[in-house]
């Protein structure tokens, strides 16, 4: 059976979600790892955008127990560039979509006043994060190749 443009598109659309996701819990692993070295502590960044955004103000509690639940979200979400881009061969899929998942992340949270840009960081914190985002796109983008195989889109 011939697949149609639309089923291809919402199949692509699929393994980009699913693969956004394995990025996502790939990062929170490795974040999680990262803090147990550093002694750094959890973040309530992503919780505390959708707060700005929704215009509420939730206790701080439910914020750090919202926050992992809104990043893999975020994340999984994401992964629908990698379905964009399908058309692009690797690395330069994994490439470009480092940089714009690592991009959109932090001009939302500079946006919103949530945090400094980038560009005000220090070397430490700069490497942590670029550290965190590549695994995020190493994974979604390794995700995405391997369930394209497998379902063959």
């Amino acid at each position: 059976m011939e697949k149609t443009d639309f089923s291809r598109a919402a199949g692509l659309a699929g393994l980009g979600l699913a693969a956004g996701l394995a990025g996502a819990l790939l990062m929170s692993l490795s974040q999680r790892a990262e803090m147990a070295i550093t002694d750094r502590a959890p973040s309530a960044t992503p919780t505390k955008a959708v707060e700005t955004l929704a215009s509420i103000d939730l206790p701080e509690s439910d914020e750090q127990a919202l926050s992992t639940p809104v990043h893999l979200a975020f994340g999984t979400a994401l992964g629908l560039g990698l379905a964009a881009m399908a058309k692009l061969p690797e690395p330069a899929r994994g490439g470009l979509f480092f940089a714009g998942a690592w991009s959109a992340g932090n001009a939302l949270v500079t946006g919103l006043g949530l945090s400094d840009p980038p560009t005000k960081w220090d070397a430490k914190k700069l490497a942590i994060d670029l550290g965190h985002h590549a695994v995020y796109a190493a994974g979604a983008a390794a995700a995405f190749f391997g369930l394209r195989r497998l379902a063959r889109l």
